[in-house]
């Protein structure tokens, strides 16, 4: 239920403080649509994808420099788009259980787009090599990954919130 309550909160502050631009038009709706209104997480049929990764506390500081100094560039050399679509949340303090959830939320979340780490990895730095920093960076995980998707739905009272 915890960790529920977070995603929604977590979405509803993003999509209410940050303008996201979406990567295809095939999850425009363009009916009634005005130049500003296409690039919001209010486009109809949007879709966002939330991984969120339980690390281990002694290998947090690995996680994070693998991830922003091999994975995320290598994400942005092989797809800008896809890049530009992540946003990369750190933690503030320990869970319960004293590990630590990060969390990437790709939003829109372009379906038609690769977002397999290990695919980018070997596409930019050759099979052995991603191999090797796809091991060190899983030897982080405390817990296997969960991927949630959602939707967009349009419910009046959000326009009231946001």
């Amino acid at each position: 239920m915890k960790k529920i309550v977070i995603i929604f909160l977590t979405l509803t502050m993003y999509s209410c403080v940050v303008p996201v631009s979406i990567g295809n038009k095939s999850f425009l709706d363009n009916e009634n649509k005005t130049a500003n209104d296409s690039n919001t997480v209010y486009t109809k049929n949007g879709k966002t994808m939330v991984a969120i990764n339980y690390i281990l506390p002694q290998r947090a500081g690995q996680f994070e420099m693998l991830t922003k100094t091999v994975i995320l560039p290598a994400i942005k050399r092989e797809d800008a788009a896809v890049f530009n679509s992540l946003k990369f949340l750190v933690p503030e303090k320990q869970n319960e259980d004293g590990n630590l959830t990060y969390m990437f939320i790709a939003n829109p979340y372009l379906e038609e787009k690769s977002y397999d780490i290990f695919e980018v990895l070997v596409s930019q730095y050759g099979r052995s090599r991603a191999e090797e920093y796809f091991d060190r960076w899983i030897n982080c995980f405390a817990y296997e990954q969960e991927v949630i998707s959602f939707r967009w739905k349009n419910i009046s009272f959000w326009n009231h919130i946001c």
